[in-house]
């Protein structure tokens, strides 16, 4: 007979907040204890809870029953029967984690741990399909929270209210402080919910990193905190002092402190949207870019690399916390899957082509029943003023002024900003360089004059914001980890020299060579019985390669050997079709060559090379 013993297990990290053990390992033993087993068979635990050594582990191996693991929501399934020699009698019930849930990561990997819950006599169910039993049960708060310290997780979780009234303050951000000897540790920060609850994750390594920490001292306790809460703008709604982390409630907080904070005035609503950078062009970087790390820095779905002059936009405001604001963007380098990264530069207003920016608005009929009496004008960055453009202000170290006009029936009239930050010259960030192809013919590698296959260059950006003239109310407002850019040029690239050959032109965007082997020496040879069709094409982001020709019958297809990376180049042969079977007359032999690359905007066109013979 099978016996199906299941639950759910959760922590309470406060009275009124569980969290499941989400992942762990429950295990169940034969109770070795026959005195326990009187005292504690009951379906109520009584919480003989202990964390077990790895000598008291092992121990008691030779008495497991059976194991099996949580889901995200801490729910678990036994089903006990003859293969573990199980009759429905007591158990104890144990659980074996590695980590605890929302654990910060850290350069140190945590040592698992084992504790036991309780000994438990299940209240059997009789069932059609065997005996059933339910157990729930949440580890009470002092058990769970030494469990997380011994991980050293650290969490504040607490609520946001109005001091008169009680009601929950949803969307202020509070930050949490440890009182310090020099420098106050920042512990996090969180957003509240529609209940004005919020929750801060830390670390023990957060706040007991101290100058005195070569010293072996005894210290005693935990963080001493405080808080502050603020608009999402960043507007102060409460600010604590230091040294409200001096009094008894708040100091040596332990690993799960819960608190309750009011504030004196309801936040005002935010009436202008925050400003935040989100696309390159038409793509998200948070998810059309592969721009996590470790990522590859290009476009999800068609893996392109971002090229020329790239439009930086999103939302962009016209105030921060109810003042006049200013933005720049800056850029740093990384690796190829965005580590490594170099120091944050500000973009300097050369490398940002002329972008519109948004409209300014003006009622201004020019007579009366004027049937357009809504005059605009573009609003740019580095344009050229006119009557029908105007330049926004920039300052020395090349902060944008966002414009100001407000009232759209006054001479000034109203900006309306479009999203556009600024149009990027992504050639100008680094030296992309060029590559000479002096000797290279179709068919044979790009490298086979010694030159070096180029590659592609990778960046994070980033927009800071701050109330104009302001710096210490500067933020970032929108951080794009790590984006693939590519903008290197060929030079000396000579198409089929006997058959009306021809030079592109310098710093062409990418190689593509056709000719024909038959075709080398005199271009006006007529073709029997063989054709060996040449060809190359080199670019760091290559996509699709093909030859075709077109003529009487066709069009025709060819074999091509494989790509290898940066490039494809070799001998393209007829795909079900002989050179002897073509009708006597003249034919045109096409590549054509994909580049994966996109402004965020538009995409190049294929590049293609033509070459023309005659069959006799």
């Amino acid at each position: 007979m099978a016996y199906i013993f299941r639950g759910k297990l959760c922590g309470l990290i406060c009275p009124e907040y569980p969290e499941p053990l989400a992942n762990v390992t429950v295990r169940l033993y034969r109770s070795r204890n026959v005195q326990t087993v009187v005292a504690l068979t009951v379906t109520s635990p009584k919480e003989p809870f202990v964390i077990l050594t790895e000598e008291q582990v092992k121990e008691k191996s030779s008495a497991l029953i059976a194991e099996t693991n949580t889901d995200e929501e801490g729910n678990f399934t036994f089903e006990l029967g003859d293969n573990e020699r199980y009759n429905g009698e007591v158990f104890e019930v144990d659980v074996y984690c590695t980590t605890v849930p929302r654990l910060k990561p850290s350069s140190q990997i945590p040592t698992p741990l084992q504790f036991s819950i309780t000994t438990l006599q299940p209240r059997w169910r009789q069932t059609e399909k065997g005996f059933v039993s339910v157990w729930n049960y949440c580890l009470p708060h002092r058990f769970w929270c030494l469990v997380r310290g011994r991980f050293g997780a650290w969490t504040i979780y607490g609520r946001v209210t109005h001091c008169a009234t009680g009601a929950p303050i949803p969307n202020v951000r509070v930050r949490g402080f440890d009182v310090d000897w020099l420098q106050d540790d920042n512990l996090g920060s969180a957003i509240t919910d529609t209940n004005g609850k919020f929750r801060i994750d830390y670390l023990a390594s957060d706040f007991q990193q101290t100058i005195f920490s070569s010293f072996q001292l005894e210290w005693v306790g935990g963080p001493d905190l405080y808080f502050k809460v603020e608009t999402l703008s960043g507007t102060p709604l409460l600010t604590e002092l230091p040294s409200r982390g001096r009094d008894p409630d708040r100091e040596n907080a332990g690993p799960c402190f819960c608190v309750n904070l009011c504030l004196e005035e309801q936040p005002e609503p935010q009436t202008e949207p925050l400003p935040v950078f989100t696309k390159l062009g038409g793509y998200k970087y948070a998810s059309q870019i592969h721009s996590s790390v470790p990522g590859t820095g290009l476009t999800v779905g068609d893996n392109r690399a971002f090229y020329s002059t790239v439009r930086l936009n999103g939302i962009l405001s016209k105030k921060l916390n109810g003042q006049p604001m200013e933005y720049r963007f800056e850029v740093r380098t990384t690796d190829a899957t965005g580590g490594s990264p170099g120091p944050w530069m500000a973009i300097p207003m050369f490398q940002i082509a002329r972008t519109v920016i948004g409209d300014l608005e003006t009622y201004a009929p020019d007579f009366p029943g004027d049937p357009n009496p809504i005059k605009t004008k573009d609003y740019t960055i580095n344009g050229v003023a006119g009557p029908d453009e105007l330049v926004a202000s920039v300052t020395a170290d090349g902060w944008i002024q966002v414009p100001q006009e407000s009232d759209v029936f006054s001479p000034g009239g109203y900006f309306q900003p479009n999203g556009n930050m600024i149009n990027l010259i992504t050639p100008m960030l680094a030296v992309f360089g060029t590559k000479d192809m002096t000797g290279v013919l179709a068919g044979n590698s790009s490298t086979s004059n010694g030159a070096t296959l180029a590659a592609n260059h990778h960046f994070s950006l980033r927009m800071r914001v701050r109330q104009a003239g302001n710096p210490a109310t500067e933020i970032t407002a929108g951080f794009c980890p790590h984006v693939a850019i590519n903008n290197t040029g060929y030079d000396n690239v000579k198409h089929h020299p006997s058959w009306a050959g021809f030079t592109d032109p310098p710093k062409t965007i990418g190689v593509r060579l056709l000719d024909i082997q038959q075709l080398i020496t005199n271009g006006c040879v007529e073709i029997t019985n063989a054709l060996d069709v040449l060809f190359t094409a080199t670019h760091p982001d290559l996509g699709s390669v093909s030859v075709t020709m077109s003529g009487p019958g066709g069009p025709y297809n060819f074999t091509l050997p494989a790509a290898v990376p940066g490039e494809r180049f070799g001998t393209a042969t007829p795909s079900g079709w002989t050179v002897a079977s073509l009708q006597p007359c003249a034919y045109i032999v096409r590549l054509s060559v994909q580049l994966l690359l996109t402004t965020g905007d538009s995409i190049p066109d294929n590049l293609y090379d033509d070459i023309a013979f005659c069959k006799s």
